[in-house]
């Protein structure tokens, strides 16, 4: 019995057809809009709601100047552990309002 090799087959499988169509790279750009929370951790969330992610300028909403200071400060921080959860270097600038 071996379910685990057939999933991991079809997630390879699946992995392909996107890139072959184009579109995984959306796909993980949405990953960081769903997976914010998760992502940046509930302290950050609270504060500051990603609007949207394209052509890697992730636009975030921020609830206060000084966290939109904090945050501007982390700017690199962010970058690197959002394209480390998604596993793939989708977003390369921060802006935020």
């Amino acid at each position: 019995m071996t379910p685990h090799w057939g999933t991991t087959r079809f997630g390879a499988a699946l992995r392909d057809a996107l890139r072959r169509q184009g579109i995984e790279r959306s796909v993980r750009e949405q990953d960081v809009l769903v997976r914010w929370d998760e992502i940046v951790g509930l302290a950050i969330a609270r504060q500051a709601r990603p609007l949207r992610l394209h052509h890697g300028v992730l636009w975030i909403t921020v609830q206060d100047a000084a966290w939109r200071q904090e945050l501007s400060l982390m700017r690199l921080e962010l970058v690197e552990k959002i394209n480390a959860a998604v596993q793939d270097e989708v977003v390369k600038e921060i802006r935020l309002r």
